[in-house]
């Protein structure tokens, strides 16, 4: 396993295209660059130089100046890719396939060992993957783009805002929230009652997706979005959840749920009652006077943002915290609109759920 991000990158760049080190080096650093009083493009000669000062760079370890544009890095790349690989639909889907199952969450787990949130970057590459671009070979020029600006930053949440300003600028498409239809739910939540300091546990499937996340007691909460870089950000969720789906805050003793213009709308499921209450509906069903109104929540509710299932009640516990969640089961598969001819069938359903932090 890569221990950081730009190890992820040389190693994925080797898989992708037969691409040894020394050669993606050159395309990816800048030749008139100086580093260590000396130009770079000399400094590149020396093999254990490439190995321990560029392959294993640690994030914010080389500035950005030392690399070249972004955009010809990987055009060039993706062209060698394809020379070795092959530049026929079927070899360029065989890449995309092996990029997607291997170089992904290598980079994900190399930037969530250096202490960056990888889920930032795993929801960059599901938002590329449901662009409105449809050409196999485009997809992966912006594949490559994010991931050569991720490995050689190690900060996905700038490689994001270059991917956006890229897609934008050279291949007028724009990478959009992924919209979802839902469909029938229930929660079964007890609600237990303690302290008011909550956290967010992520269920998929059938079982529940540590760690818990506490909310935020600052004053401006925590926001819950597929790309959003706040300091408190939770950015662990699908492409169906907006940039900036939802905030959750504290005022006053109570916590508060509110929607951020998001596409796909949120829900919350009262742990009492079971009862189903709008936060903020999906943009093509909210009306015209709709008002986005703060809604309470507490601890064993459950919001609910993209897409919709059926929760049985089941009681865990860990060392340090006791909390209620449902393993989720999906009753009926939710259909997706699509924006695009790429066809993204197996979105997770996502649930967070309200659970109290023991002191």
């Amino acid at each position: 396993m890569a221990d950081t991000p730009s190890c992820a990158l040389y190693a994925g760049l080797k898989s992708l295209g037969r691409i040894n080190n020394g050669n993606a080096a050159q395309i990816l650093m800048a030749g008139n660059a100086r580093y260590g009083g000396r130009l770079i493009s000399e400094r590149l000669t020396v093999p254990s130089f490439i190995s321990r000062e560029i392959v294993h760079a640690k994030p914010g370890d080389l500035p950005e100046l030392l690399f070249a544009p972004f955009e010809q890095s990987a055009r060039q790349i993706l062209n060698l890719i394809m020379q070795n690989r092959g530049s026929d639909p079927q070899s360029l889907s065989k890449i995309v396939k092996r990029y997607m199952e291997s170089c992904v969450p290598n980079m994900q787990d190399a930037l969530t060992n250096c202490g960056v949130d990888g889920m930032l970057f795993r929801n960059g590459v599901e938002r590329i993957e449901t662009a409105d671009d449809s050409d196999i070979k485009d997809r992966l020029y912006i594949h490559l783009f994010f991931f050569i600006v991720t490995g050689c930053l190690g900060d996905p949440a700038r490689a994001i805002e270059y991917t956006e300003s890229f897609v934008s600028d050279q291949m007028l498409s724009t990478l959009g929230t992924v919209e979802t239809t839902v469909t029938s739910f229930f929660s079964a939540a007890a609600r237990p009652t303690g302290d008011i300091r909550l956290g967010l546990l992520r269920v998929v499937g059938n079982s529940a997706r540590p760690p818990l996340r506490p909310l935020s007691m600052d004053p401006a909460g925590s926001i819950i979005g597929s790309l959003t870089g706040d300091e408190n950000a939770i950015a662990d969720v699908d492409s169906d959840v907006s940039r900036q789906h939802l905030r959750v805050w504290l005022q006053d003793g109570r916590w508060f749920a509110q929607g951020l213009d998001s596409t796909n709308g949120s829900f919350l499921i009262s742990g009492v009652d079971r009862c189903r209450q709008p936060i903020e509906p999906a943009r093509r069903d909210r009306p015209a006077n709709f008002a986005n109104t703060p809604v309470e929540i507490h601890n064993g509710d459950t919001l609910c943002l993209g897409a919709t299932t059926t929760s049985p009640r089941t009681h865990y516990r860990r060392t340090r915290c006791r909390y209620l969640h449902q393993p989720m089961q999906i009753t009926a598969p939710f259909q997706l609109r699509q924006r695009l001819r790429h066809l993204f069938t197996n979105i997770i359903v996502m649930h967070f759920c309200l659970e109290r932090i023991a002191p």
